[in-house]
């Protein structure tokens, strides 16, 4: 009989072994971090001009606020670290990855194929383009309106591949294209329109809503462009860095905190109800 029950115990014992080991190993699981936050930071490169997303409130301020700050602030929580920063030109942030400058890219940036190819990106948040005018303008009604006039653009955002691809239709409809002049920031972008140099510029509804709020009365949103696009974060390609990345992100979603930080910032509800993957 003692040599049956030994016999028993042993499996169970063994099974109960496994099942701490296990449940040991899923614990450290939930812990992990990219190796990029080892060290208690976590460097994040953005252009702090895209408000309600990331900017500073006011003159000579040395923090920046945002949606976007608080979902990396939120982010940096979660593995352990302290965000870090770094602000620069809208063109060169991810290229900023490749020098190692940085660890992630957060700056109201699309998630793009192009893009892609060279880096991760998890998308997270759905926004619409539209026309912004002066709300003094009563002609401009759809984008081929500006046929023959100047549209200002943030230089090195898609909006410039936008307005290159209507020009084509412009020209083989045998009309004039538009003349595109850039500007190193948003609030640039905005400027020639509220003083006149350009009749238009294509944002996101986001940027145009917060700078509806900065001018009341001063613009105005004609044309909104039917398909969403999304913005995203970018890293450096890593399968296992970009896998923890998307569990940060959706653990913030599940958690209720982004939802809490949507409605912070004014932000639609359903902004961040998109899908983490990409194809």
């Amino acid at each position: 009989m003692m040599k049956a029950t030994l016999g028993m115990r042993m499996p169970l014992l063994a099974g109960t072994m496994f099942a701490a080991m296990f449940s040991a190993g899923t614990a450290l699981s939930a812990d992990q971090k990219p190796d990029f936050v080892s060290g208690g930071v976590l460097k994040i490169c953005t252009s702090g001009e895209f408000p309600p997303m990331e900017y500073y409130e006011n003159p000579g301020d040395k923090d920046l606020v945002g949606f976007e700050i608080d979902v990396m602030d939120a982010i940096a929580k979660r593995w352990g670290a302290k965000a870090e920063y770094i602000v620069g030109d809208f063109k060169g942030l991810l290229p900023s990855l490749d020098s190692k400058r940085c660890d992630l890219v957060a700056s109201g940036i699309m998630i793009t194929p192009a893009r892609l190819e060279k880096y991760d990106g998890i998308p997270y948040f759905g926004s619409h383009v539209v026309l912004v005018t002066a709300a003094s303008d009563t002609e401009t009604k759809v984008p081929a309106d500006v046929s023959g006039k100047i549209m200002a653009i943030e230089a090195g955002t898609t909006y410039e591949k936008t307005v290159a691809d209507l020009n084509a239709e412009l020209e083989a409809a045998g009309k004039e294209p538009i003349q595109a002049q850039t500007y190193p920031s948003a609030s640039g972008v905005i400027e020639q329109i509220l003083v006149g140099r350009a009749t238009a510029t294509i944002t996101q509804d986001t940027t145009a809503a917060y700078r509806m709020l900065q001018v009341p009365g001063r613009l105005a949103i004609p044309y909104t462009y039917e398909e969403s696009e999304n913005y995203g974060i970018y890293l450096r390609k890593s399968d296992g860095d970009r896998q923890m990345l998307k569990e940060a992100i959706e653990a913030l979603q599940a958690s209720g905190e982004m939802k809490a930080f949507l409605k912070k910032w004014n932000l639609p509800e359903t902004s961040t109800d998109v899908s983490h993957d990409v194809n």
